[in-house]
């Protein structure tokens, strides 16, 4: 089974140098590696001392790093263009109607259509079986949030669009992988299958780094309440960039830091924590990274640090009667809004939304109340008495 790994977390903390020591570190146990990024930073590449033209040469090409690892910086124009064309996977239905005589060349490449590639191009190698891991270094936080609720918002919009009331263009051209032609079907199905996976806490769990100032551990806490929000198991958060033991600056910034990694150490009191100190130098190349991964991981395999938290879910309660739980740390009552409309129901916690579409049986029968339980949300839904 190949499992999948995203790292994420705020890029000033490290996050690809943890991705790419964490990935080397897997191949030099023998594992199949394909060490994956989307965005525009290109980080990786420098990572591994790769030196490439900054806007010519191969683009989107993956790389052979040792006999176990490869490295494929996603190219998002030129994957549309090469799905597109060929017409595998059906990207031409994307975007909708009445682009039928428009080429990939000339199509805008939209923050909905990279993470859609994205997401297919993660399937594609995970149905190809060449690999055992996956490591998927995510841009930012914010765009690994949206990867994983992309299929879920493509299928909002699906249903909205059956609606008698068009919600617009935008819906329509993200409706359109669901809906029409048989490549658009093809397309639904393949991302489908993926989104399955990106929320199988047995294939696919996430790695957050952090370091150690206010906003840093700030971000941290919004994105594991986030992630598990949206039904992500986070299996480890990793604090980088530690002033090691010394005297003079290193002392100071010591001093300075100790009281967010202790912040950290109370919050994430129930996660796997890892602590690593600043490198001193660039950590570019294989050696280095080696470096870096055996002060990380001590030894220890850094695909299977442990077990995550198991998700929360839809559960039966009695007779009639649901129970929908879900994780919520760091988040009192009075921070959650709910709403109901029909199957689905609404959680949003801050400017994040999760939409919960219910199942047949849940979705006739009325909420009957919400609570918080610890870390848990916890919503009822119950048959009335007497009906």
């Amino acid at each position: 089974m190949v499992r999948i790994l995203l790292v994420s977390g705020r890029g000033g903390a490290g996050k690809s140098t943890v991705a790419a020591a964490t990935a080397l570190a897997a191949s030099r146990r023998g594992l199949r590696t394909m060490l994956l990024s989307f965005g525009t930073s290109r980080g990786l590449g420098t990572a591994f001392g790769l030196e490439a033209p900054l806007f010519s040469g191969p683009r989107g090409v993956p790389v052979g790093i040792n006999d176990q690892l490869s490295l494929h910086e996603v190219d998002v124009a030129e994957e549309l263009r090469l799905g597109w064309n060929s017409g595998q996977g059906g990207l031409a239905a994307l975007v909708g109607s009445g682009l039928e005589r428009v080429s990939a060349e000339e199509v805008a490449v939209t923050a909905e259509a990279a993470h859609i590639v994205t997401l297919l191009r993660l399937g594609e190698y995970v149905r190809e079986q060449r690999h055992d891991l996956i490591v998927v270094d995510c841009p930012s936080t914010s765009e690994a949030l949206q990867l994983l609720n992309t299929v879920s918002a493509m299928s909002w919009y699906a249903r909205k669009q059956q609606a008698p009331t068009q919600p617009g263009r935008k819906a329509r051209l993200l409706a359109a992988s669901l809906h029409g032609a048989e490549a658009s079907l093809e397309v639904r199905d393949r991302l489908k299958a993926v989104d399955e996976l990106l929320h199988n806490p047995e294939v696919t769990t996430l790695r957050l780094v952090t370091s150690a100032d206010t906003a840093s551990v700030q971000e941290t806490q919004r994105a594991y309440t986030f992630f598990n929000l949206h039904g992500a198991a986070v299996d480890c958060v990793v604090i980088n960039r530690l002033a090691p033991d010394g005297e003079g600056a290193d002392a100071e910034l010591s001093r300075v830091q100790q009281p967010h990694v202790e912040k950290l150490r109370g919050v994430f009191s129930g996660v796997l924590l890892l602590e690593v100190s600043r490198q001193v130098g660039d950590v570019v190349g294989e050696v280095p990274l080696e470096a870096f991964a055996e002060q990380l991981y001590q030894g220890e395999d850094p695909v299977r640090l442990g077990e995550p938290q198991p998700l929360l879910g839809l559960r039966k309660d009695a007779v009639d009667a649901y129970l929908l739980e879900v994780r919520l740390p760091f988040v009192t009552k009075g921070e959650v809004e709910l709403s109901r409309r029909g199957e689905e129901f609404v959680i949003q916690v801050g400017g994040v939304r999760r939409n919960v579409v219910l199942p047949r049986m849940v979705a006739q029968l009325p909420t009957s109340g919400a609570r918080m339980e610890g870390d848990r949300l916890i919503v009822s839904f119950q048959k009335e008495r007497g009906v």
